[in-house]
């Protein structure tokens, strides 16, 4: 279970079940921190999503869909639920906002290596503890913001 401990009632529920676990005294608890992924992860995300889809000719909502989410990570994104009023299985792609700061750095490496496979070099940079970008090489920090900027231009003209 992931309990949300901004919200009142999971954290009482959440001191609840780990008191029955106290009470067991046998027994192992396993807790992880499911920190929520950064804006600053996201922003680095949508700018090399942003200069795929420049690079290829395609929009931005196709390139983060189909490139970065059904292609890169389909095992983090795709997901299937049941339709009720069709009574089939349906395919949908899951929002990113959920991921935890280690998974969507994952996803973001997986993304990385996956455009590089098929020719398309992305900037690679690791977040600061001050929410800085931190680039392996100068080339990688030119290319971040060739890549700012001309994204940034695209949505002035859009």
């Amino acid at each position: 279970m992931i309990y949300d401990l901004s919200n009142k009632a999971h954290r009482k529920q959440v001191v609840n079940r780990v008191n029955g676990f106290l009470r067991r005294k046998t027994g192992l608890l396993n807790i992880t921190d499911e920190t929520p992924r950064t804006l600053n992860q996201n922003k680095y995300l949508h700018v090399l999503i942003r200069i795929l889809a420049l690079e290829t000719g395609v929009t931005e909502d196709y390139a983060k869909s189909m490139y970065f989410k059904r292609m890169a990570n389909p095992e983090i994104f795709i997901k299937k639920r049941f339709d009720s009023l069709t009574g089939e299985e349906i395919e949908y792609l899951e929002s990113s906002s959920h991921l935890s700061t280690e998974v969507m750095s994952r996803a973001i490496d997986r993304f990385r290596i996956w455009s590089e496979d098929k020719g398309y070099y992305l900037p690679e940079a690791h977040m600061g503890d001050d929410g800085s970008y931190e680039f392996e090489t100068e080339e990688d920090r030119l290319a971040f913001n060739k890549g700012l900027v001309e994204t940034s231009r695209v949505e002035n003209y859009l």
